[in-house]
């Protein structure tokens, strides 16, 4: 494996008020360009290591890198590295903003407040619009997309911002066949332009396709055979 992306080593992190860790002594490793997925039961700790890769979730114990530096001490300056979609993150029929405003969000990071956007990044949100199939919807109310096309929009702002680290919380969930199909696809079109993806699934639409897989079972992580060809099994512990 060549540069890390994403390395923690004998990491813990609790949520305030806890009386017990939610992960811990968590050492995971992705490379540069490859894509991972985690995998578990509801509760093992999942979304808490991205959040801690994030830098959302202060970590107590242990190291959390990002393309080789410390989160603790550059964790807002590697967030423009990064994008998240969060697990079943949906926008109401009445959210206030079209769709190409939600890519734009994308840049907003890297300009002073009120600050105008230069045509540049206008044409990135309208060029990842296009690639995720929704210029034609640019215009729409956010709110009035699909839930498949609410979390294309989610990637095409991840392009726009020009994110190399993609974190996936559960992006197939709630979606039907086909749109679970379209998406996956997407997905792998960014892995295919060297993006490295982490993302938690609980379908095997994509675990086909993955080049590591870490099972998160008891706020523990350990890396298992990938492709993962039996899901179910690996999570009951039978596999």
């Amino acid at each position: 494996m060549g540069t890390l992306a994403v390395e923690l080593r004998e990491v813990a992190a609790a949520y305030a008020g806890a009386d017990r860790p939610a992960i811990h002594g968590v050492n995971l490793t992705v490379g540069e360009g490859e894509f991972a997925a985690l995998v578990g039961p509801n509760g093992a700790g999942k979304t808490t290591i991205l959040e801690v890769i994030l830098g959302l979730l202060p970590y107590q114990a242990g190291t959390v890198r990002v393309f080789g530096e410390e989160v603790r001490r550059r964790g807002r300056a590697l967030r423009l590295r990064m994008a998240y979609l969060p697990q079943a993150l949906s926008f109401p029929p009445d959210t206030p903003f079209l769709a190409r405003d939600v890519v734009l969000m994308g840049r907003f990071g890297r300009h002073r407040p009120w600050h105008r956007l230069p045509r540049g990044d206008i044409e990135r949100a309208r060029a990842a619009l296009e690639e995720m199939g929704l210029a034609p919807k640019a215009g729409w109310p956010v709110g009035h997309l699909s839930g498949g096309e609410q979390r294309r929009l989610l990637l095409a702002r991840a392009l726009a911002k020009g994110a190399r680290l993609l974190l996936l919380d559960e992006p197939l969930s709630f979606l039907d066949p086909e749109a679970r199909a379209d998406l996956s696809q997407r997905i792998l079109s960014l892995r295919a332009r060297g993006i490295t993806v982490l993302a938690v699934f609980h379908e095997e639409d994509l675990l086909g396709e993955v080049d590591r897989a870490f099972l998160v079972r008891g706020g523990r992580v350990v890396e298992v055979p990938a492709p993962v060809e039996d899901l179910a099994s690996l999570i009951l512990g039978t596999a």
